[in-house]
C-alpha cells in the first residue's frame, strides 16, 4: 500500500505588514477587507509600545507579530517584521492609512514592477487637510512621472508594496529620518523598476503646528536622503527638475523674485540665517516667510503670471489623475502653503548640509531612531 504524501501548507503570496505605534488605527478594517481577497495573504503587525486596545486586537486575530514594548523606531520595527515574512511580496500599510482598492490590483502591478507606490488621498474636512490633499496630488504626480521615466525619487511609506527579494537586496530600511524616501531613492538609483497601483486614504495633521512639526521631520529626512546620493541624482535633471516644480511650485516665483530683487541684504539674509544653527527653526521659518511675502508683493506681476501658469498645470494634473481637490484653495496653496513648505525644506537642506560637512549626526524632535 502506497503512503500518501503529506501536503505542505501553501506559502502566502503577499505578506501584509501593518505598522503601528501605540494605537491600532485602521488595522482591523484593513485586515477584514484584505482577508476576503482571492490572493493568499499573511498578516504581520509591527507594533511598538502597544496600548490596551491594540494588544486586545493582536489577541483577537491570528496575526503574526513583531512586538516591542519600547520604541524601536519605525525602520527597525518594519525590518523585524519583514524578516519573518514568508510572502513573495511585501505590502506595508501604516495604521493611520485605509486601503480602498483590491489587493489583486497591487499584485498584478508587482508582476511588472519591483515596487509599487499606492495612491494616497486625504479625505479632510478643515482647510489645512484640503490643502494637504492638493500636496498629495502633486506627490502622486511625481510618482507617475517617475514611473514613466523608469526611476524613483522616493516612496510614501504610508502604503506601498515591494518584492521581498528586492527589499532585502537593498538591505531593507536604513536608520535615517525618512526611511521610505531613502529606500525609494536607492531603489531608483539601483535600476529597479517602479510603478503605481491601488488607492488608499490616509490622515494628515489637523493643525498648523502639527503640520510644521511633521514637515520639519520630512524636510530634514528628505535632505538627508538627497545628500546621500546627490552626485547620482544630479545626472537625472529630466526627473528632478519637473519633480521640484510639482512639489514646490512656489520655487519659480522664489527664484525670479530673487533674480529681480535689487536688495543684496535680503539675499544675504536668505542664505546666512539658515547657517545659524542656534536659531530655532520656527523663528527662522517665520522670518524667511515674511521676507518672501514682502518680495512677492513688490513683484506682483511675477506672482500673478507664475500663479496662472501653475493653476493651468494643476487643473490639468487633477483632471488627468481624477483627483478631487478644492479649486478655490489653489491661491492659498500657491501663495501661502507652498512657500511655507519650500522655506522649511530650504532651511533643512542648508542645516543638514552643514551637519554632514561637520560629520555630525542629524537630530529631529519627535523622532526616534
Amino acid at each position: 500500500m502506497q503512503k500518501s504524501r503529506e501536503l505542505k501548507p501553501e506559502k502566502p503570496v503577499v505578506s501584509v505588514i501593518f505598522a503601528a505605534y501605540r494605537s491600532a488605527g485602521y488595522i482591523e478594517d484593513n485586515y477584514l477587507r484584505l482577508k476576503r481577497s482571492r490572493v493568499k495573504c499573511e498578516f504581520i503587525v509591527a507594533a511598538d509600545e502597544p496600548d490596551p486596545a491594540l494588544e486586545f486586537l493582536l489577541r483577537k486575530y491570528s496575526f503574526r507579530v513583531s512586538l516591542s514594548y519600547r520604541r524601536r523606531g519605525k525602520w527597525k520595527a518594519l525590518n523585524d517584521a519583514a524578516s519573518i515574512a514568508e510572502g513573495r511580496y511585501l505590502l506595508f500599510i501604516d495604521s493611520d492609512t485605509k486601503l480602498l482598492s483590491k489587493i489583486e490590483d497591487i499584485v498584478e502591478a508587482l508582476e511588472s514592477y519591483d515596487a509599487v507606490e499606492i495612491r494616497k488621498e486625504i479625505n479632510g474636512k478643515n482647510v489645512l487637510e484640503k490643502l494637504v490633499n492638493i500636496d498629495y496630488l502633486n506627490m502622486f504626480a511625481v510618482a507617475k512621472l517617475s514611473e514613466k521615466l523608469k526611476s524613483c525619487l522616493g516612496i510614501n511609506g504610508a502604503a506601498f508594496a515591494i518584492r521581498k527579494d528586492v527589499f532585502f537586496s537593498l538591505n531593507g530600511f536604513r536608520n535615517v529620518v525618512n526611511e521610505d524616501t531613502d529606500l525609494g531613492l536607492r531603489l531608483g538609483l539601483s535600476g529597479f523598476s517602479f510603478g503605481t497601483a491601488g488607492r488608499a486614504e490616509t490622515k494628515s495633521p489637523g493643525t498648523f503646528r502639527e503640520w510644521v512639526i511633521q514637515r520639519e521631520r520630512w524636510a530634514t529626512g528628505g535632505a538627508q536622503a538627497l545628500l546621500s546620493c546627490l552626485p547620482e541624482l544630479i545626472k537625472k535633471p529630466v526627473l528632478w527638475i519637473p519633480a521640484l516644480y510639482l512639489i514646490f511650485p512656489a520655487i519659480v516665483a522664489f527664484t525670479l523674485n530673487d533674480l529681480m530683487s535689487g536688495s543684496i541684504l535680503t539675499k544675504i539674509i536668505y542664505f546666512i540665517l539658515p547657517l545659524i544653527l542656534a536659531l530655532p527653526p520656527k523663528i527662522l521659518f517665520f522670518v524667511l516667510f515674511i521676507l518672501f511675502q514682502e518680495r512677492m508683493l513688490k513683484n506682483a506681476i511675477v506672482g500673478i503670471v507664475t500663479f496662472i501658469i501653475w493653476v493651468a498645470v494643476e487643473v490639468f494634473t487633477a483632471r488627468k489623475l481624477k483627483w478631487k481637490i478644492n479649486y478655490a484653495l489653489l491661491p492659498v496653496f500657491y501663495f501661502f502653503y507652498s512657500p511655507a513648505w519650500l522655506i522649511i525644506s530650504f532651511v533643512a537642506l542648508i542645516r543638514v548640509s552643514i551637519l554632514k560637512i561637520a560629520k555630525k549626526s542629524v537630530k529631529v524632535s519627535n523622532w526616534n531612531p
